[in-house]
């Protein structure tokens, strides 16, 4: 593998790689030479280019994730395709739906594997539900409903991008997947607390072809010392109900200084390895690279639909008019 970006999440791939045994990272790029020499000294990855294109035209290469700032997407996948790598391109695929689509035809003309990474489709809880949906056993869907919020801090780092393709694209992918339709039109509002800043706060809805509402909402307004992830998701279907609880995982620590609810779905960390919905996601894709075949639990194709419903929701809250797909 080589690794383009070496931000927070990039370190979350390094140290996922670095727990898979068929698995070495063997090249590692940032803007910022020195978070990738620190990255590179503390997880042993003896190689740190200058940039990705050395990294995408390395003959020891066969994949790269590709970890940047949403939108600095485009380059890197690009690079890493015309020299027939295989590419894990972190979510949101892209910022623009063209970008989206580039990297897909180049993929294509590629004959490589080109694959979004939406970690929800790897999470135990939200793949059961996909089950059952898929057995039949919940019947068709007809509402769903998805929350997603997250401490004050973190937006101070990730409003650089809307909170459509940030935080709630995650759910956009979920409702996709589990209604295997497209979205025929959507209606979005936000909620600004400091106007010199972006959103902090959306509220989208979403009327599928076959009929289904989906609602999902999100936001950074948690408190800063807030112990638990804020995700939850419910599907209404016409045989039952589903509920996806991220906040209760189950686990609650006491200690003096407060109480804490660990991670124990996207990438808990045990044992010096990460393990959960992100390591099964990357070997998924590594397996695919190894034995050169085309994703079908998650498709590039999927990746630019949920680009586009995303960026068609904040298109919403900007004009104040429901935008049809």
């Amino acid at each position: 593998m080589g690794l383009i970006g070496c931000g927070a999440f990039g370190e979350s791939h390094l140290a996922t790689y670095a727990g898979i045994p068929f698995i070495e990272t063997v090249a590692i790029t940032d803007v910022v030479e020195e978070k990738a020499r620190k990255l590179a000294a503390r997880y042993r990855v003896r190689r740190v280019a200058k940039d990705f294109r050395e990294v995408c035209s390395s003959d020891e290469v066969d994949a790269v994730s590709v970890v940047t700032t949403e939108d600095q997407h485009l380059e890197p996948v690009l690079a890493a395709l015309e020299n027939h790598k295989h590419v894990f391109v972190e979510k949101p695929m892209a910022t623009r739906v063209q970008d989206a689509q580039k990297m897909i035809e180049a993929a294509r003309k590629s004959g490589v594997v080109l694959m979004p990474g939406h970690v929800l489709r790897f999470e135990t809880k939200y793949a059961t539900v996909k089950e059952q949906l898929d057995t039949g056993r919940l019947g068709r869907v007809l509402s769903l409903y998805a929350r997603r919020n997250r401490p004050k801090w973190q937006g101070t780092v990730y409003k650089r991008t809307p909170l459509y393709l940030e935080t709630a694209i995650h759910d956009l992918d979920a409702m996709l997947w589990y209604t295997g339709q497209g979205v025929q039109s959507v209606r979005s509002y936000e909620v600004t607390v400091d106007p010199k800043h972006g959103a902090d706060l959306a509220c989208g809805m979403l009327r599928f072809d076959g009929g289904a509402i989906g609602l999902v909402q999100t936001s950074w307004l948690l408190p800063d010392k807030t112990p638990f992830l804020d995700d939850s998701f419910e599907l209404i279907t016409t045989s039952g109900v589903a509920n996806i609880e991220m906040a209760h995982s189950g686990l609650t620590l006491w200690r003096e200084e407060g109480a804490e609810i660990p991670d124990v779905s996207y990438e808990p960390r045990l044992r010096g390895a990460v393990y959960g919905a992100l390591r099964e996601e990357l070997i998924y894709f590594a397996l695919c690279a190894l034995e050169k075949r085309q994703p079908t639990v998650l498709t590039a194709e999927d990746g630019l639909e949920a680009v586009r419903v995303a960026l068609a929701l904040a298109e919403s809250a900007r004009t104040g008019e429901e935008v049809t797909l």
